[in-house]
């Protein structure tokens, strides 16, 4: 599925011919109101796709701006993705108790209409105001498509595997793979920092 859509994902932003800049923002947060602040002594972040050059790009870009964090493809091969038990292995032999994991879940197209206005051209007089409508001038719609990709970010004790923190963020009209990429780690470790948890 992550495959698919990770596909799909590089085919419509390659092939996207819009005008305006990308957008991406935090669109909902939820954090545990049990967990306090965590005191993290290593964090693995990963990025849930089999396609291993998106991996390394995404998890690359949250490392470098996560303090105490490893990539998950430097310590847990290609071959272990599908192997739970050999995932927890790694992760305990690497001295890893916190986790940040980026997925992707949809990829959308939304059209935009505007149906125009009217304006009247000149200022009748009151009792010229009955036919009015007769002064008025139309203007034309327009009507584009935006792209709306969403992803989540899961922020987790290793120990208890619960979440402590999850953030959605929508990006909207992407041009650029690289750009929403980097886009999603930022914001998404930018809101970290914010909330103190990292």
């Amino acid at each position: 599925m992550y495959q698919l859509l990770s596909s799909i994902l590089l085919a419509a932003i390659v092939a996207s011919s819009a005008t305006t800049g990308a957008s991406t923002k935090i669109t909902t947060t939820w954090k545990d109101p049990d967990a306090g602040k965590p005191n993290f002594s290593k964090i693995v972040v990963a990025f849930l796709s089999s396609d291993a050059d998106l991996r390394r790009r995404v998890e690359g870009g949250l490392q470098r701006r996560i303090p105490r964090s490893v990539a998950a493809n430097t310590i847990v091969t290609d071959e272990d993705l599908k192997d739970r038990e050999a995932v927890k292995a790694r992760l305990v032999s690497n001295g890893v108790d916190g986790a940040i994991v980026v997925r992707l879940v949809d990829l959308k197209n939304d059209w935009i209409v505007s149906q125009g206005g009217t304006f009247h051209g000149a200022m009748p007089g009151f009792w010229d105001t009955w036919d009015a409508n007769w002064l008025g001038v139309n203007t034309t719609g327009y009507a584009y498509q935006e792209k709306i990709v969403t992803a989540d970010i899961f922020l987790y004790s290793v120990a208890t595997a619960k979440p402590l923190w999850i953030g959605r963020l929508k990006s909207t009209d992407p041009k650029f793979l690289k750009g929403l990429l980097d886009d999603l780690v930022k914001e998404g470790s930018e809101e970290l920092k914010k909330q103190k948890l990292i």
